[in-house]
């Protein structure tokens, strides 16, 4: 069974170190093992409960609240605190049919509302909202990790269609990367799509590419722009140590960073574009 140490909690979950510590003795909400030397250790089961509490605290809950839920209460509130009402059905349908493993309906819902709303309004109102909330489930419920991995799977897909319809040769050549790995694809394949429909032209590297691979690709593709991928859902993952290496490592190239939660950082980097969402992106592409 893998365990963690506190600095490892800390970087996953972005919850400094003092605070787990100030956590565990003010409201007991959660109790890790200790070794012989008194060195603290965390489960699994740990991690997905404190990764949840961050998502709760971040989103307005006080933490004085959230250590008196239980894991059903976590559960409901991850469930209902990120997608709004008009899209709440349509993430339930699919929601539904993934935990079924339904892939057939799954993927025939996601077609027609592709076919009816076209590609970016489904990836806005549906794909977007349904990862939150399969990321939020998976956070409150290990066990959901299957389904979805299923549901990712169907939508990669559909993705992919998307992005080989819009193929463009002529613009600005753009290096698009993640150094992250969990799940990061879908977004790459968001931001692949976007640039292509939108005069750019990708050099598509993938996820788990690190900062010194992507300079190497960068200048062997003659790319002119570099576009480093975090996550378009909420997100606890810290950004700011690649924000840096990549500011440091592409010192002339015009570069972009796409993370729901860049605003964290903006300040620190002046020299780098950073972007929330599509719309964002869409904007910046547009821009002459």
């Amino acid at each position: 069974m893998l365990e963690y140490s506190i600095a490892d909690i800390s970087q996953i979950t972005g919850i400094k170190a003092f605070t787990l510590r100030a956590w565990e003795k003010r409201y007991g909400i959660i109790e890790p093992s200790r070794t012989g030397t008194n060195i603290r250790k965390y489960s699994g089961d740990d991690l997905h409960k404190l990764l949840a509490v961050s998502a709760l605290v971040k989103n307005g809950f006080k933490i004085s609240e959230v250590c008196d839920f239980s894991q059903d209460e976590i559960r409901q509130k991850l469930g209902t605190v990120f997608a709004p009402e008009n899209v709440r059905a349509k993430t339930g349908q699919l929601m539904k049919q993934a935990l079924n493993f339904d892939g057939k309906s799954f993927d025939k819902t996601l077609k027609h509302e592709i076919i009816e709303s076209g590609i970016e309004a489904a990836v806005q109102n549906v794909i977007l909202p349904f990862m939150q909330e399969a990321e939020n489930k998976w956070i409150a419920d290990a066990d959901f990790l299957p389904q979805k991995q299923f549901a990712y799977d169907l939508i990669r897909r559909r993705l992919i269609v998307a992005a080989d319809s819009e193929e463009n040769e002529n613009g600005d050549k753009i290096l698009i990367f993640s150094p992250f790995e969990d799940f990061s694809e879908l977004s790459l394949l968001i931001a692949d799509y976007i640039v292509k429909k939108y005069g750019g032209c990708p050099v598509y590297c993938g996820e788990k590419v690190t900062v010194a691979q992507a300079k190497k690709a960068f200048e062997d593709s003659s790319c002119k722009k570099v576009m480093m991928i975090g996550s378009l859902i909420n997100d606890v993952k810290d950004i700011s140590q690649f924000a840096k290496t990549l500011d440091k490592e592409f010192v002339d190239a015009e570069k972009i960073i796409l993370h729901k939660n860049s605003e964290d950082v903006v300040d620190s980097f002046p020299d780098i574009n950073f972007l929330r969402d599509v719309d964002d992106l869409k904007q910046y592409l547009n821009e002459p």
